[in-house]
């Protein structure tokens, strides 16, 4: 018997000022209260055959119509795809993990969730499964980073900036961000390996993500899991080399990236 869905939440940028702000703030409290009345009819929907992808693709449209509202068509969309991506990293995972997951429902004011039926037989797996969505969506992000440099089209730019904000956020180790299951493995002196690594790049760019990493890492360690000794060492500093060298990359990538729209390029 199958445990019950463990989500994966993905959160979006926090709400600019805007002219439609106002109205996509109550499309999506309606919407969460629609969710929360209506929860068995989800489930439900969930269960019929074709239900879980049309879920997944009416929740992607109205993610990417709220989203639109705030900031233009264009960039809904790329903002929701790059969303897609990041999932899709998780859904991969678990796939090789010889896990099931279901299909991304998007959230508007939270993101998006990717399901995992089951459970990972390890916390190295488990912490696996969680860095392989800020691996994609980073991936995602430099590719808009990329076609920014050949086209210099601002909302390349500003799609790859949101993207490496996202994903670096998603790396606070802070259940249930991605970074609070991949944390679990790292004992303190990888901690404070780290500490160097996040304080020394804070240094250089000034992102306040990584602040907010270094904070919740002294503030909320999170709890090693009990199977943590069954884990090689090997595979922990693996893990830990990961993890902080991501951390490192996608504030070097935030940093540049507001730059260069800082210089309206």
């Amino acid at each position: 018997m199958s445990t019950s869905p463990s989500p994966i939440p993905e959160p979006s940028p926090p709400p600019q000022r805007g002219s439609g702000r106002g109205a996509a703030a109550a499309v999506g409290a309606g919407l969460l209260a629609v969710l929360a009345k209506f929860k068995g009819g989800l489930v439900l929907l969930k269960g019929l055959k074709f239900g879980k992808l049309l879920l997944t693709m009416g929740s992607m449209f109205v993610m990417v119509w709220f989203e639109a509202v705030r900031y233009g068509w264009l960039f809904g969309l790329g903002f929701v795809l790059l969303i897609l991506v990041h999932e899709l990293g998780h859904g991969l995972a678990i796939k090789r993990a010889g896990l099931e997951a279901g299909y991304p429902v998007f959230i508007p004011f939270f993101g998006a969730l990717i399901s995992l039926k089951g459970k990972p037989r390890s916390a190295l797996v488990e912490a696996e499964i969680a860095l392989a969505g800020p691996i994609a969506g980073t991936a995602a992000a430099l590719v808009c980073a990329g076609i920014w440099f050949a086209t210099h089209g601002r909302l390349w730019l500003a799609l790859a900036h949101v993207g490496f904000f996202l994903n670096l956020f998603n790396m606070t180790p802070l259940p249930p961000l991605d970074g609070g299951r991949v944390a679990k493995l790292f004992s303190r002196r990888a901690w404070i390996v780290g500490a160097l690594v996040i304080g020394g790049m804070f240094l250089a760019t000034q992102t306040p993500q990584l602040l907010l990493i270094g904070l919740m890492a002294l503030l909320h360690r999170p709890a090693a899991p009990p199977d943590l000794a069954e884990v090689p060492v090997a595979q922990r500093r693996n893990m830990a080399a990961h993890y902080f060298g991501l951390c490192a990359f996608l504030a070097a990538g935030t940093w540049m990236a507001s730059q260069m729209l800082g210089h309206g390029s």
